[in-house]
C-alpha cells in the first residue's frame, strides 16, 4: 500500500470515528432537550389539574392553552429528532455496508470469532 493510500485509509477511519462520536453527542443532547420538554409538559398538566379543580374559569382556559402550547412543542420536537435519528441510522448503515465491502475476510473472521465465544460461553451453562 503506498503511503497516499494509507494516509487515505487512516484518514477515512478518523472521520468515521469523528463521525460516530458526534452522533453520539447529538443523541445525548436530543435526549436532553426531549425530557426537558416532556418535564415542562408535565408540569403544565399539573397546573391545569390543579387549575380546574379549583375553577373552571379564564385560569382553567390559560392553563389548557400552555398545555396545548408544550403538547405542540414536544410533538414537533419528537419529529424533528426522529428524523434526525433515522438520518443518522442511514448513514451508520451506510457507513457498515461500506466498512463490510471493504474488508470481507475481516468482517467474517470477526463473526467467526463471535459466534465460536457465544458457542462458548452458551455451552457452559
Amino acid at each position: 500500500m503506498t503511503s497516499v493510500t494509507a494516509g487515505r485509509a487512516t484518514h477515512a477511519r478518523g472521520s468515521r470515528k469523528n463521525g460516530a462520536a458526534d452522533m453520539a453527542r447529538a443523541t445525548r443532547q436530543s435526549r436532553a432537550a426531549v425530557a426537558r420538554d416532556f418535564q415542562t409538559l408535565i408540569a403544565d398538566a399539573e397546573q391545569l389539574l390543579q387549575s380546574t379543580a379549583d375553577s373552571v374559569g379564564d385560569q382553567a382556559a390559560a392553563a389548557r392553552g400552555r398545555l396545548q402550547e408544550s403538547l405542540t412543542r414536544a410533538r414537533e420536537r419528537l419529529t424533528e429528532d426522529m428524523e434526525s435519528i433515522t438520518e443518522r441510522g442511514r448513514e451508520a448503515v451506510a457507513a457498515a455496508d461500506e466498512y463490510v465491502h471493504d474488508r470481507p475476510w475481516r468482517v467474517i473472521a470477526i463473526t467467526a470469532v463471535a459466534a465460536a465465544a457465544a458457542g462458548f460461553f452458551l455451552s457452559r451453562r
